[in-house]
C-alpha cells in the first residue's frame, strides 16, 4: 500500500460498490442473509444482527476449506477466526464476523434492499483473512462513492458556472504553457460535463503548440493521436471520441493534462474507474502533469492505492 488516508464519506442515497473485475464472486444479500418473514429491506445496523444462511456457510466452508463457528472464540483477547498468527488448529475457521468485513464496507446510505443488492466477494480463504484486502475495499468502496457523488454534482452545475469556471482552468493552463514555453501537450478531450478545454486546445492550436489526445481502445489500452482540427471526429468506444485519421505521436511532451472526478491537494486523484491513466502517467512521470477540475470537486484526502499516480499540480 503507497498511502492510506481517512477520506470523508460523501451524502447520498444507498450504493453497492463494485470492488474487483477478477477473482471475485458476486453475491445477493439476499443469498448471505436469512430475512425476517417477508421484510426486504433492512438498516445496515440491522443486517449485521441477521444470520446468515446455511447455504452460504456451506459454500464458502466447503470452496475455501473452513469450519464455521458460530461464536467467535477469544483466548487472551485472540480472535481465533482471524486465521493469522494464532494456534495451528484454530487456523482454519471462520465466523460472521469475517464476513461483516466484506459485506459492511461496499455499502453506504441507511437502508438496503436483500433482493436487489449485490456485494462482491473473494474467491480465495488468504483475502477473506487478508488486512490488505479488507483495506482495499475500503479504498475502492470510497473511491466508487466519490466518482458517483462528484459525477451527480458536476452533472447539475449550471451551464454559466461551468463556462465560468472552465474560462478561469484554461487561462491557468495557458499561463503556464507560455510561462514555461511548452511546445507539446498531452489533454483529453471534453465529454459531458467536465471542464471544458476544448478552446485551450485550440488555442494551443492556432499557435502552432502540438497537441496530442488519446484514443481509447479495448484492454485499458490508449493511443495517442496528434490533434489538428477539432471537428473532424469519429466516435470511439465507451461514447469516447478521438480525431479520424489521425497520425499517432510516441515523442515527448512537456505537459499532460488530466481530468478526473474527485482530487485532493496532495495531486491525488480519482478518475473514472477504467484505468487507461495510471499506466500513461506513470511511463510520464518526468513530465509536468496537471489535473483539472471544478472547486467541489476537491477533497481532502482521495483514497490511494499502489498503482495511483500523484500529479504535480491540480487547477480549479
Amino acid at each position: 500500500m503507497k498511502e492510506v488516508c481517512q477520506s470523508n464519506r460523501l451524502p447520498g442515497g444507498f450504493k453497492t460498490i463494485k470492488i474487483f473485475e477478477a477473482n471475485i464472486m458476486k453475491v445477493k444479500l439476499s443469498e448471505i442473509f436469512v430475512s425476517l418473514t417477508d421484510k426486504e429491506v433492512y438498516t445496515v445496523e440491522e443486517l449485521s444482527s441477521l444470520a446468515l444462511q446455511s447455504d452460504f456457510i456451506r459454500k464458502i466452508a466447503a470452496k475455501f476449506d473452513l469450519i464455521f463457528l458460530e461464536e467467535v472464540a477469544e483466548e487472551n483477547n485472540l480472535c481465533f477466526a482471524e486465521n493469522t498468527e494464532v494456534r495451528p488448529e484454530y487456523r482454519n475457521t471462520f465466523s460472521k464476523a469475517n464476513i461483516m468485513e466484506i459485506v459492511l464496507p461496499q455499502l453506504f446510505g441507511t437502508a438496503v434492499n436483500l433482493q436487489q443488492s449485490v456485494v462482491e466477494f473473494p474467491k480465495d480463504a488468504q483475502s477473506l483473512f487478508s488486512k490488505t484486502y479488507k483495506d482495499l475495499i475500503v479504498i475502492k468502496a470510497e473511491k466508487q462513492h466519490l466518482r458517483e457523488t462528484m459525477l451527480e454534482l458536476r452533472n447539475h452545475m449550471t451551464r454559466e458556472d461551468r463556462n465560468r469556471f472552465s474560462e478561469g482552468i484554461c487561462k491557468q493552463l495557458w499561463d503556464l504553457i507560455l510561462e514555461r514555453k511548452m511546445q507539446v501537450i498531452h489533454s483529453y478531450l471534453t465529454m459531458g460535463s467536465e471542464v471544458n478545454i476544448l478552446p485551450l486546445l485550440q488555442k494551443a492550436l492556432d499557435n502552432n503548440i502540438r497537441v496530442v489526445v488519446p484514443k481509447t481502445l479495448k484492454n485499458r489500452q490508449m493511443q495517442n493521436l496528434i490533434l489538428t482540427d477539432l471537428k473532424n471526429m469519429e466516435t470511439g468506444i465507451f461514447n469516447t471520441y478521438h480525431p479520424k485519421d489521425a497520425l499517432e505521436y510516441s515523442g515527448k511532451y512537456d505537459l499532460i493534462i488530466v481530468a478526473g472526478l474527485a482530487f485532493d491537494k496532495r495531486g491525488f486523484r480519482v478518475g473514472y474507474g477504467g484505468g487507461y491513466y495510471d499506466t500513461f502517467l506513470a511511463d510520464h512521470n518526468a513530465v509536468l502533469e496537471v489535473g483539472v477540475c471544478f472547486p467541489f470537486q476537491i477533497v481532502d484526502c482521495v483514497p490511494v492505492e499502489e498503482h495511483d499516480v500523484r500529479l504535480d499540480k491540480v487547477i480549479y
